[in-house]
C-alpha cells in the first residue's frame, strides 16, 4: 500500500472513528486547502442542512479564516480547532498534521464533545499517521 492510499485509509478511519464515538456528531469531512472534499462520512438517517455547494462554500469560508489564523500563530501559537455555534447545529474545525482540515458539524449544546474529537484525531496521527 502506498503513502497515499495509508493516508486515505487513515482519513477515513478518522471520520468513521468520529462518527462511531461521538454521539452528536452528524457529519465530518475532511478537505484540502482548495475545498476540495476528499473524504466525508454522514450519520445514518442524518440529512445535511446544506447542499453540496453551500457546504463547499462554507468549506472555503472556514480555510480562509484558517489562513488568516496562520498570520498571527508566530505570536500566539498555532490555531488548534475552531467552533461556530449556530441554532441548528455546531461546527467544528480542526487543522491536521498533514495540512487538510477536518470539519464535523455536530447536534445539541454540548461543547464536551471537542475533546473527544482531538483525542480520536490525536490517537489516528500517533497510531496511522496522517
Amino acid at each position: 500500500m502506498s503513502t497515499t492510499q495509508n493516508l486515505n485509509y487513515n482519513e477515513e478511519k478518522l471520520l468513521n472513528m468520529i462518527l462511531g464515538e461521538i454521539p452528536s456528531s452528524r457529519i465530518a469531512i475532511i478537505c484540502d486547502h482548495d475545498a476540495n472534499i476528499l473524504w466525508n462520512s454522514i450519520r445514518d438517517n442524518t440529512t445535511s442542512h446544506l447542499s453540496i455547494d453551500e457546504t463547499k462554500e462554507s468549506l472555503k469560508r472556514s480555510i480562509k479564516s484558517w489562513q488568516e489564523r496562520e498570520k498571527l500563530s508566530a505570536k500566539i501559537g498555532n490555531g488548534k480547532y475552531a467552533i461556530v455555534a449556530y441554532e441548528k447545529i455546531k461546527r467544528i474545525t480542526i487543522p491536521l498534521p498533514n495540512e487538510h482540515l477536518l470539519f464535523v458539524s455536530l447536534e445539541g449544546e454540548e461543547f464536551g464533545n471537542i475533546q473527544n474529537i482531538i483525542t480520536i484525531v490525536n490517537w489516528v496521527d500517533s497510531n496511522m499517521g496522517l
